[in-house]
């Protein structure tokens, strides 16, 4: 009887012993894991992000006269107060009603929008930025029924950057989807006849946050609260892609 308790006790401290060591062990993963993610949300991100259009240029405008570039700007302030928020280092293209041409700059108006591309590709490019966001809205006047937010990266170019811009470009689509083009889902959409996705150094894509020439998207894109929904989704995709970017370094 003795012997079978001592054998019993033994059995308790061995099984007792691997216990613990398995608990240490899965205490030191976890550890190691909200380290890591910790690391991860400290890492600095550069997200430069450009308000479509300003100054004389209006961009696309709706019957009432409600201009792209005002919301476009609305847009992206909202995004930057977000993202400064987590730390993340944002440049705005535009901060006002703006070009980015020299000021009292004269000439045609053709000769003032490719400066003013120019300078915000260079921005882009200089900065080094992780991502780089245009905001936009559509117009599609032939058919007022085309509605919805679709998103655009470049089809040509480092296969890396492509590569990366075209991942963000998905992850935005997908909430654009998921939230707002209920009606009807529109894919992301590589193209390369469009200045700031030529060739880019760093990973672009365009937001192209709904049509001004259909009546139900222009009534919802004058009002704060849908412009603030459209900064949500921006907001959480982007970060998203940041994620799943510091991941991917990790490894």
């Amino acid at each position: 009887m003795k012997r079978k308790i001592s054998n019993f006790l033994i059995l308790s401290l061995v099984v007792g012993m691997l216990a613990a060591a398995f608990y240490q062990e899965d205490l030191a993963g976890q550890l190691s894991y909200v380290t890591g993610q910790l690391v991860a949300e400290q890492e600095e991100f550069v997200v430069v992000i450009d308000p479509g259009h300003g100054g004389m240029d209006g961009g696309a405008q709706a019957r009432d006269g409600t201009s792209e570039k005002d919301i476009n700007l609305a847009i992206s302030k909202g995004l930057q107060r977000r993202l400064q928020a987590d730390g993340i280092k944002t440049i705005l293209t535009r901060n006002g009603d703006e070009g980015l041409y020299e000021k009292n700059a004269k000439g045609a108006i053709r000769t003032l929008k490719t400066q003013d591309m120019k300078r915000r590709k260079q921005i882009i490019e200089a900065s080094g930025a992780d991502l780089a966001v245009s905001i936009h809205l559509n117009s599609f006047t032939q058919d007022p029924s085309v509605c919805g937010a679709q998103v655009f990266y470049p089809s040509e170019g480092d296969p890396e950057v492509v590569a990366e811009s075209k991942a963000a470009a998905k992850i935005l689509q997908d909430g654009f989807n998921k939230d707002i083009n209920t009606r009807k889902a529109r894919g992301e959409m590589g193209k390369n006849d469009v200045f700031l996705l030529r060739c880019p150094s760093s990973p672009v894509i365009i937001a192209e946050c709904g049509f001004l020439s259909n009546s139900e998207d222009l009534h919802n894109l004058k009002k704060r609260g849908y412009q603030e929904q459209i900064v949500k989704i921006l907001h959480k995709s982007i970060r998203s892609y940041l994620q799943q970017k510091s991941r991917s370094k990790a490894q």
